[in-house]
């Protein structure tokens, strides 16, 4: 698409922001050898040229960076961000300069942000690259219309993952799908080791305050919550982990945390993270619990996650006393202290993932798209074939000149045997 018809299309922010845009998705080109080695040599067979392309994830580089990667292809894409709070204005610009069609301001009111979701399926795409389902279940269930045109979904989380199960339960997932969160080069480190260095680093940088010595009550322990915990404890932290699932909660006893209940863990806790992928995961009757000084923070995918709207409620007092930092206080003389307002705090109050986890992410999502476009699926929930999966892997420690052993025959001759 054309610069000036790209402009007209879109609804952003401010298109004088798109040098500082620029600078920022060369920084993600520069560190994203698996997205510029496998994905763009994948991508180039023209299956995806001239295909409409929605792309909803967080709006920020890395996600630029895969827009332009698609958008190189002969594809017409068009992006919008999967949350307000994590959509960069001069990341926006900068893809519209680059010719690509984007609805998404920072912060836009609910309204807004609808509307501009509502606008990604007025182009009526033939795939979609998904984040949380936030575009793809408003088109089936407000857009059924656009349906049948849909080729095909990649999605991105575990939240959105869950969404897609409920659909094909219900018999409205009517179209494949790729659980693109489920492959391996996806959740084994984007959910673990991108989530828990983004969600510390965002918590550290939004208060200027310490971890060591604190007490840290990681409400969830999936994926995400392994990696808080690990990067928690890591920067010197006590680990408490609240579970409602007996298996993750066994296996947080055995990795060294302390498990408790969420009602006995929140009297001793400095930095409550909730990342269950529910809403309320910490809300009304928990707020008499608190300590005085602690911090909430959600590394979920819903902004419900911590009952903010109960927060709001029961406080005497509530102001910003920082950028992302607001007090609450509470009666008895308790301030609690919210960040990014209950969003994920990790891309809402900082930059998100690293680079060099969303270069594995996202090249995931370009090998699932291109999968799609490439290969008749039946309608349903998929895996990426993990052919696929393990090329990333061994294209990202090519990346690092690392080098794996191989089978002798002998070996190789035992394992055979008993596959005859």
């Amino acid at each position: 698409m054309e610069r000036t018809q790209a402009a007209e299309r879109s609804r952003i922010a401010d298109p004088a922001l798109a040098p500082e845009g620029e600078q920022r998705i060369e920084w993600v080109a520069r560190h994203s050898p698996v997205l510029n080695r496998l994905a763009r040599a994948r991508l180039a067979d023209g299956a995806l040229s001239g295909k409409r392309i929605a792309l909803v994830v967080h709006l920020e580089a890395k996600t630029a960076y895969l827009a332009t990667l698609l958008a190189e292809t002969g594809a017409e894409v068009v992006v919008a961000g999967s949350n307000p709070g994590s959509t960069q204005d001069a990341v926006a610009a900068a893809l519209v300069r680059r010719g690509i069609e984007v609805h998404g301001v920072h912060d836009a009111e609910p309204e807004a942000f609808e509307a501009d979701l509502m606008a990604v399926a007025d182009t009526r795409p033939e795939l979609i690259i998904d984040d949380g389902a936030e575009l793809t279940t408003r088109l089936v269930k407000q857009r059924s219309d656009l349906v049948p045109g849909l080729g095909g979904v990649t999605e991105q989380t575990t939240t959105g993952v869950h969404r897609l199960r409920a659909l094909a339960a219900s018999g409205r997932l009517t179209f494949p799908a790729i659980a693109a969160n489920d492959a391996l080069c996806k959740h084994l480190f984007d959910n673990r080791y991108g989530t828990g260095q983004s969600t510390l680093t965002a918590i550290l940088r939004l208060t200027n305050r310490s971890a060591a010595g604190k007490e840290f009550c990681i409400v969830g322990y999936g994926w995400v919550g392994k990696g808080l915990a690990r990067y928690a404890a890591g920067l010197g932290g006590r680990v408490t982990v609240v579970e409602v699932d007996p298996i993750p909660a066994l296996e947080a006893h055995m990795d060294g945390h302390r498990v408790a209940r969420l009602a006995d863990a929140l009297p001793d806790a400095d930095v409550v993270i909730t990342a269950t992928g529910g809403v309320e995961a910490v809300g009304r009757e928990h707020w008499a619990l608190l300590r005085d000084d602690v911090l909430l923070a959600n590394a979920g995918h819903h902004d419900r996650e911590i009952d903010v709207e109960t927060l709001d409620a029961v406080a005497d007092r509530v102001e910003d006393v920082r950028p992302g930092v607001r007090r609450y206080s509470l009666r008895g003389g308790v301030r609690c202290y919210l960040l990014a307002d209950g969003r994920l705090v990790n891309i809402a109050g900082a930059d998100g993932h690293p680079v060099e986890i969303m270069d594995l992410s996202f090249a995931v999502q370009a090998l699932a798209v291109h999968h799609l476009a490439s290969t008749k699926l039946e309608p349903g929930l998929h895996r990426l074939p993990a052919e696929l999966d393990s090329e990333i892997a061994l294209t990202k420690l090519e990346a690092l000149s690392i080098r794996l052993d191989e089978l002798r025959p002998s070996q190789r001759a035992f394992f055979e045997q008993w596959q005859a």
